[in-house]
């Protein structure tokens, strides 16, 4: 209820505005370089690799470091445009590879023993190549209308993470949520809409697959507004994800997320984000092992409230983010979290990233040993784009 009133003050107030401006606010994600609309065909890619060392206190401690892309966060692109008169079909295949070691296989996961994950069969992330999206659709007056695979727009919108694409992403370190209804979701066999208009971005998505076939089920939608440039720099917005059969509510669940940036004054902006989640597996309250997202750990419903900063000073891009996250799990399972990291831009296409974060739970509880449990994470990458 809480995010609902927040949500109905942000809308309240900007209906008031009148609609201006382009699409604002600091954008300092790792973007690949590919061609803007028009027909043809063009080819786009990131390469990442960097060192990190994770290192968690508590009855359930234990570290791991190396040199590595775990997470598969290089992308090799291919993306086309026709012109059909009235119309324009878009297509793209974006395919996601670690560069450290040939797979994905989350190498940081720990269970106090130090013994990680490793690679079966069945486990796509840890093919060689991964679809991360594949798409096709037509650019229409009215919007964008397209099937494949997306990512969702409970993950695009509101998503102001610089550092999304390395080791020090907010949501590797609990500052939002994870897993495919949460904000690393990307849909498989979904239809998809989305649409700009002046200061509104509108997006909607909706699972069209039985869900042996793909990640999320019929009946599954996520949806998301955006209103840009109320104020001079002012964002806000409103974005949710539904699973439509979960094992404890009958109809379905949410995870909803309010988000707004604000752009203070030339090289310094504010952001925050408040979800409310409810759909189990978001892979956030968990036991606090080092990289844990195993379906025995406790999960599901709680709030993550993260406020952030970015400044940026000549080729230097300083983001800190501070979170509160409150378990509807258990109380043993609340945390905060604060990361500092600084993006140096060498050159257009490259730039290296350094970074701390530490994970802290505070609760009192002892049912699943989070007393006095941290989790530091020390990182560095380097992220070349083409």
């Amino acid at each position: 209820m809480k995010k609902l009133y927040t949500m109905a003050f942000l809308l309240a107030m900007s209906s008031t505005l009148a609609f201006a401006g382009s699409h604002g606010g600091h954008d300092g994600t790792h973007k690949m370089s590919a061609a803007s609309a028009g027909s043809g065909v063009h080819f786009y890619g990131r390469i990442y690799l960097g060192y990190d060392r994770i290192k968690q206190s508590g009855t359930d401690g234990g570290s791991v470091a190396g040199a590595r892309d775990d997470g598969q966060k290089s992308r090799l692109g291919i993306k086309f445009s026709e012109n059909l008169g009235g119309l324009t079909l878009l297509g793209n295949a974006e395919y996601k590879f670690d560069l450290g070691d040939g797979d994905a296989s989350n190498d940081d996961k720990q269970d106090g023993s130090g013994s990680a994950n490793t690679c079966s069969a069945t486990l796509s992330d840890c093919r060689t190549f991964n679809l991360h999206v594949g798409n096709l659709g037509l650019m229409t007056p009215l919007g964008y209308v397209g099937m494949g695979t997306f990512e969702s727009p409970y993950k695009t919108m509101g998503m102001f993470d610089s550092n999304m694409d390395t080791a020090l992403a907010m949501n590797n370190h609990g500052a939002t949520s994870k897993g495919t209804f949460g904000q690393a979701g990307t849909w498989e066999g979904a239809l998809s809409y989305h649409a700009k208009m002046g200061a509104i971005e509108l997006a909607y998505m909706r699972g069209v697959s039985d869900k042996a076939n793909s990640n999320i089920g019929k009946g599954d939608y996520s949806f998301g507004i955006s209103l840009t440039d109320l104020i001079g720099g002012l964002q806000v917005g409103w974005a949710r994800a539904h699973d439509k059969v979960t094992t404890t509510a009958t109809g379905g669940e949410s995870n909803d997320k309010v988000f707004a940036s604000y752009k203070v004054m030339p090289g310094l902006g504010v952001f925050y984000t408040e979800e409310d989640m409810d759909i189990e597996n978001s892979n956030v309250f968990n036991n606090g092992n080092v990289g844990n997202t195993t379906s025995s750990v406790l999960d599901g419903g709680g709030d993550i409230d993260t406020i952030g900063i970015h400044y940026t000073m000549g080729n230097n891009m300083i983001q800190f983010t501070h979170t509160n996250a409150e378990s509807r799990v258990a109380a043993d399972m609340d945390y905060q979290t604060i990361t500092i990291s600084n993006q140096m831009r060498l050159s257009k296409a490259t730039d290296i990233t350094i970074g701390y974060s530490r994970q802290g739970f505070d609760g009192s509880g002892s049912g699943s040993g989070q007393n006095d449990k941290h989790k530091r994470t020390v990182a560095i990458g380097i992220t070349h784009s083409f």
